[in-house]
C-alpha cells in the first residue's frame, strides 16, 4: 500500500495536550486489509466498491436471505454491505459516495451486522424502528426499506451522513496511541431548547473522534470513552473499534464498522429534514 502521511490541522486539537509538540510514535507502513500488496480499489469510488459487496449466497424462492443460518445454503453474510447499499439507494445518497471532487474523505462502511441485532442504541434497524430483525427471519435487502416512513428515512439519512468524515483518516493521522483527534462529518448538529428538545439543524457539523488502541496500535477506535465529545457520543457501549481498515478509493478511504456510532441521538433528527 502506498505510504500516505497527511498532516492535518486537526492534530492540533488533541485532547489534554497543551501544544502540538508531542513526538510522533514510530511510523509504520500500515497495510489495508484487502489481502493484496497493492490498493486494488484505488481507481474506483467508494460507491463502486460498496455496490460490489453483496452476500454471495443463494436466496430462497422469494429472493430472500436468511438473516442468520447454520447452513451455507441461505446464509446472510454479516460482513457484507447488502443493507448499506439498499439504504443509500433508498435515500438517494449515491452521489455522496460517488463524488470525485474531494478525494480526502473517510467512509465508515456499515456492514450487515450494523443493521441487525438487538441493541436499541447501536443496531440501526432496532434503533429506528424499535424492534429487531429476528434470528432466522428472511429479508430481501433491495426492498427492505421501501415501506419506511419519511421520519424513519430521515434518521437513516442522519446515520449515513455521520459516517462520512470530511478528512482522510488512517492510523498515521493519529499521532500516538490513546490520544483523540477530532474531525467533522457531513451531519449537522441539532440545536436544542432549554428542555433538550430539537429545534433546528445547526450550521456546525457534528464531530467524530478517532484514536489508536493502546494495546493494538494498528486498530483505530471511534468515539472512544474519554474523547472530547458530549456524553451522547462517548459513553461506554457507544464507542466502536474499526473492524477492517484502509480500503483506498479514488475519492477517499474506507473502514468497516460492525456497529454505528453517533454524536447526538438520531431520534433528534426525526422531524428535521435532511437533504
Amino acid at each position: 500500500m502506498k505510504t500516505y502521511i497527511k498532516i492535518l490541522l486537526a492534530t492540533c486539537m488533541v485532547a489534554t495536550l497543551g501544544s502540538c509538540s508531542l513526538d510522533l510514535q514510530e511510523q509504520f507502513n500500515y497495510k489495508g486489509e484487502t489481502y493484496s500488496e497493492e490498493d486494488p480499489f484505488e481507481n474506483i469510488t467508494a460507491w463502486d466498491y460498496i455496490q460490489s459487496r453483496v452476500s454471495n449466497t443463494p436466496r430462497d424462492a422469494n429472493n430472500r436471505f436468511k438473516l442468520q443460518s447454520n447452513t451455507n445454503e441461505l446464509g446472510f453474510n454479516g460482513d457484507e454491505l447488502d443493507l448499506m447499499i439498499a439504504a443509500i439507494k433508498r435515500v438517494g445518497y449515491e452521489d455522496l459516495y460517488n463524488q470525485t471532487a474531494n478525494s480526502g474523505r473517510t467512509y465508515l462502511l456499515l456492514n450487515n451486522n450494523a443493521f441487525t441485532g438487538n441493541n436499541s442504541t447501536r443496531d440501526i434497524v432496532r434503533a429506528i424502528r424499535g424492534s429487531q430483525l429476528a434470528d432466522n427471519s428472511t429479508i430481501e435487502p433491495e426492498t427492505y426499506f421501501d415501506n419506511w416512513t419519511p421520519e424513519q428515512l430521515n434518521q437513516l439519512k442522519a446515520i449515513l451522513r455521520y459516517h462520512i468524515v470530511t478528512d482522510y483518516v488512517e492510523q498515521r493521522t493519529v499521532p500516538t496511541a490513546n490520544v483523540f483527534v477530532l474531525f467533522k462529518t457531513l451531519l449537522p448538529k441539532v440545536n436544542l431548547d432549554a428542555l433538550g428538545a430539537p429545534v433546528s439543524l445547526s450550521n456546525d457539523m457534528a464531530d467524530i473522534a478517532f484514536s489508536r488502541d493502546g494495546d493494538a496500535r494498528f486498530t483505530l477506535r471511534v468515539n472512544d470513552v474519554g474523547s472530547p465529545l458530549p456524553a451522547t457520543a462517548n459513553t461506554a457501549n457507544l464507542d466502536e473499534s474499526v473492524r477492517r481498515h484502509n480500503y483506498v478509493f479514488n475519492n477517499g478511504i474506507g473502514h468497516y464498522l460492525q456497529e454505528m456510532v453517533r454524536y447526538q441521538p438520531y431520534t433528534l433528527y426525526t422531524n428535521l429534514p435532511l437533504d
